[in-house]
């Protein structure tokens, strides 16, 4: 199993659980990179493909502009050139209606599955007050709720619509010009760092070989078979290999014969420690097109997209746009006792949708990643996916719309 984020995390714990015996490696510490400080939402109601309609005829103008919520670096736009067309391909209501739906799939009965982690002995820091949307026009509330509703065949809700009054009431601390809201009951949010703790600990324990801090850079092939991961003073055999190295990814599918189209979306966030201005739910505001999270004695604000390639750095102008966005949408949100920045690297794919499944090119390689701002929601059952596709050559649920070979 190489990669240790959330979703690495989860697939080690399935295949474990499911009898075999698992070596999990990653570059450095479990849970530090893109899983270390997200939103930490379980969201099955805002899973959607991020190639949307009407996006496509977005105004370039604005998505390169530093402050935008989904922002291309004009500098990275040749490099991204032929992903940026695929992804504008996807623009387009069928793609995006079918990608709902896949995802819908995939990400029934998540909430659940993390309740069941407690009784099965993972500590992490775990929460059910429910999501709530908040809308600053009636027409954007009313799509959305209609949208919701139809997802109720995959277990979605119980759905509570509130008016402006009952949205001010819920949660008091919110400004501007917000109209009503939407309240997801069933859904919870964890606290992801203490979620990848939790997850690394309970797996150790339960005879996981756990390799922090080594890194897989290529493998030895025979006759379409992996035979050994290697890297800087290691060679691991096994009878099967992972990949869910994130956004870099493609850079060991590549050496298996198979590039992947996955590229990093930038998220960012801020978490402020001690008592501050905050909400009591997980909480999307459409307006600023960003999010709060509650958290015990912290809470963290979230959200942009940014594209810029593969890389790791932090714009302050960024920031400088959430810390505005945030203050607009919660006055007093960034007043605290410390705080801390962060950007991660999402793994996104042209199509929105994660690549889950068996490379076609070795017989024993499999990949999980490009689950882009979903990786939290999409964990649980991404690891139980890849645990039957590994042992058993063979899954439950209906997966073909995330399988590498796709593209």
């Amino acid at each position: 199993m190489i990669g240790g984020g959330v979703i690495g995390l989860f697939c080690a714990y399935h295949l474990k659980r499911a009898g075999a015996d698992v070596v999990l490696i990653d570059k450095s510490d479990f849970g530090s990179g893109c899983s270390f400080a997200n939103g930490g939402w379980v969201c099955p109601s805002i899973a959607t493909p991020l190639p949307a309609p009407g996006l496509a005829t977005a105004s370039l103008r604005g998505l390169l502009r530093s402050d935008s919520p989904f922002y291309i670096k004009p500098s990275a736009v040749p490099h991204l050139g032929r992903w940026l067309w695929e992804f504008r391909g996807h623009c387009n209501a069928d793609s995006y209606t079918r990608g709902v739906a896949a995802l819908a799939e995939l990400s029934r009965g998540t909430p659940k599955q993390y309740a069941q982690l407690g009784s099965d002995g993972v500590d992490f820091e775990y929460d059910r007050r429910g999501t709530l949307l908040a809308f600053s026009d009636a027409r954007s509330l009313e799509r959305e709720h209609r949208d919701l509703m139809t997802l109720g065949a995959f277990g979605l809700g119980p759905i509570d619509a509130l008016d402006e009054t009952g949205l001010r009431k819920d949660q008091p601390g919110l400004a501007g010009d917000l109209i009503g809201g939407l309240i997801i009951r069933d859904e919870v949010h964890v606290r992801p760092d203490t979620l990848c703790r939790g997850l690394a600990t309970r797996i150790e324990a339960d005879g996981v070989e756990v390799l922090p801090g080594l890194e897989v850079s290529g493998f030895e092939v025979e006759r379409g078979t992996i035979v050994a991961a290697t890297g800087p003073g290691i060679e691991i055999t096994a009878d099967a290999f992972v990949v869910a190295t994130g956004a870099e990814a493609s850079f060991l599918t590549t050496q298996l014969g198979m590039p992947l189209p996955v590229q990093a979306g930038k998220g960012y966030s801020i978490t402020i420690e001690g008592p501050a201005a905050t909400v009591s739910r997980p909480t999307h505001v459409s307006t600023a097109k960003m999010g709060f999270t509650p958290f015990a004695g912290a809470h963290r604000l979230l959200g942009t997209m940014e594209l810029s390639g593969i890389n790791r750095r932090l714009d302050p102008r960024r920031i400088e746009a959430l810390e505005r966005a945030g203050r607009r949408a919660l006055p007093g949100c960034l007043d605290g006792a410390t705080r801390s920045d962060w950007v991660g690297m999402r793994p996104v794919t042209p199509d929105g949708l994660p690549v889950i499944g068996a490379l076609a090119t070795c017989v024993n390689g499999f990949v999980a990643t490009g689950h882009q701002m979903l990786g939290v929601t999409l964990a649980p059952s991404t690891g139980s996916v890849i645990a039957q596709l590994v042992l058993e050559g063979r899954v439950e649920k209906e997966v073909s719309a995330f399988s590498p070979t796709r593209f």
